[in-house]
């Protein structure tokens, strides 16, 4: 069941990383059910070698590997520690995924000048087999917001003026490149302001009036909470500098657009070389930041996040809600990019909001059996007749729609 692990470094064996590779591999034997059906894949992760610590760029880039293959076939690689030095330093590891990876293999590792390259193989079984739910066919619009920093005075290290920005930019990037739940719609230059949860807009949850008036079905919400740096250290009376560690730590939120109720969670922690400068002003939004081991930490974070919302998103409908009504025609917030078609059929749900002790307004919904064909479709929203005059009298807006 298990392939020879083909580790070369210039021409030589690597055993320090035989050894994890081969944990990793024989931990998944024991998890998951060997399958005749299976998918041999090959990913390739790449990092920048700092201070000529070849480990941490060895850490990184096969960190990168394993989140290129989350991306590709849907494998979630989860532990505490995934791997340290080039080395598997926790034993708590799991997967999760609409299909199962029984065997993983280091083919190659390349050093060249300062970068690291490793290609890993893996061997992907059916995704029917262990599939918990079924994915929706349509794709939630996720409103993004500028992104929050907590100690904006962080961000004089380098300048960094524009980060905020710059992260919500990236942010929406990699969830439109890689979801497959959901795409963003991104509003990096304005921000959410509200001084706590429970602020309410004319009555309603903020989060439900921003999906309302973005026609989106949920809001992103991401608090950048550490970006400290270490102090520089030097040694050999001043004349060599080290490169200080620097933190990201970041918490996001997703609000749903009808109930603005929180359903999903999470707070993600890195660091890695701040490999600028002293003094040096940096561009948030330059590749040259994006490429460097700081920025490459980054963007690993925010790729586990998308795969740990697609998670939560998957086994939940995707709501539409009707945005206009003139007679028996109705429009809905959902069109071509959720993954309407035209003769898409839809069933209404009724709708509607009620005070609760605060005065603040919920969202209650009624059983109803009226259903829709679509005959026009746009690009954020599509316009359906309703046959039944009767059914055409209780329908208003913001009724619920969902695709059947």
């Amino acid at each position: 069941m298990f392939g020879t692990l083909k580790v070369k470094h210039d021409g030589k064996v690597l055993p320090q990383l035989v050894k994890p590779l081969m944990a990793i591999g024989c931990l998944l034997a024991m998890l998951l059910p060997f399958h005749t059906n299976a998918e041999q894949i090959e990913v390739t992760g790449s990092a920048k070698i700092v201070n000529n610590n070849i480990d941490k760029a060895r850490e990184q880039a096969i960190n990168q590997a394993l989140n290129y293959a989350s991306l590709r076939s849907g494998v979630s690689f989860n532990s505490q520690q995934q791997i340290s030095q080039g080395s598997l330093t926790q034993d708590t590891f799991s997967m999760q995924r609409m299909g199962s990876a029984s065997n993983i293999e280091l083919v190659s590792e390349l050093v060249s000048g300062n970068s690291i390259t490793v290609v890993l193989s893996l061997y992907i079984d059916d995704a029917s087999q262990v599939e918990q739910c079924q994915q929706s066919a349509l794709k939630a619009a996720i409103l993004l917001p500028q992104a929050d920093i907590r100690h904006p005075v962080q961000l004089n290290y380098g300048h960094l003026n524009n980060f905020p920005e710059a992260l919500t930019l990236r942010m929406g990037e990699i969830l439109n490149n890689q979801s497959q739940t959901s795409f963003a719609k991104v509003h990096a230059n304005e921000r959410l302001y509200n001084k706590n949860d429970l602020v309410n807009f004319k009555g309603y949850r903020i989060p439900s009036w921003l999906g309302e008036l973005t026609d989106t079905q949920y809001i992103l919400k991401t608090d950048i909470l550490d970006m400290s740096t270490e102090p520089y250290t030097s040694s050999f009376l001043g004349l060599v500098e080290h490169t200080p560690l620097r933190q990201f730590t970041f918490k996001l939120q997703l609000y749903h657009g009808i109930s603005g109720e929180v359903v999903w969670s999470e707070t993600l922690s890195t660091n890695a070389e701040w490999d600028f400068k002293r003094q040096e002003t940096v561009m948030p939004n330059s590749q040259r930041f994006w490429s460097s081991a700081y920025g490459q930490a980054i963007y690993a974070q925010l790729q586990q996040s998308i795969i740990s919302m697609d998670d939560a998103l998957n086994c939940r409908p995707v709501l539409g809600q009707i945005v206009a009504k003139q007679g028996d025609r109705i429009i809905i917030n959902l069109g071509r990019n959720n993954g309407i078609k035209l003769g898409d059929k839809l069933l209404i749900v009724l709708q509607k909001n009620i005070p609760d002790r605060l005065n603040n307004m919920r969202a209650l919904v009624t059983e109803n059996t009226t259903k829709v064909s679509v005959d026009q479709v746009s690009e954020d929203t599509a316009t359906a007749v309703i046959a039944n005059i009767d059914s055409a009298e209780n329908i208003q807006i913001q009724d619920i729609a969902i695709k059947l």
